[in-house]
């Protein structure tokens, strides 16, 4: 293992144990997400279905996966 691939691999962004945890089994606690007026206002989304790596005009969209299944 290279000593790059080691930090990373030991990086604390990648590692469990950066969240602090609740109750016995200690948890982590994930914050529910609070809406403020206008976040969602400018989004740009596009099916996954929709998009190709050599499409170049959909560059500032979002990629979403819900597609009604008869679509499929």
């Amino acid at each position: 293992m290279t000593e790059e691939n080691y930090i990373y691999r030991t990086s604390q962004t990648l590692l469990r144990n950066q969240f602090p945890g609740k109750g016995k089994l200690k948890i982590p606690v994930i914050p529910k997400f609070q809406e403020n007026p206008g976040d969602f206002d400018d989004l740009l989304l596009i099916g996954f279905d929709k998009t190709h790596p050599e499409d170049q005009n959909h560059l500032d969209r979002m990629v979403h996966f819900f597609l009604y299944d008869y679509e499929l």
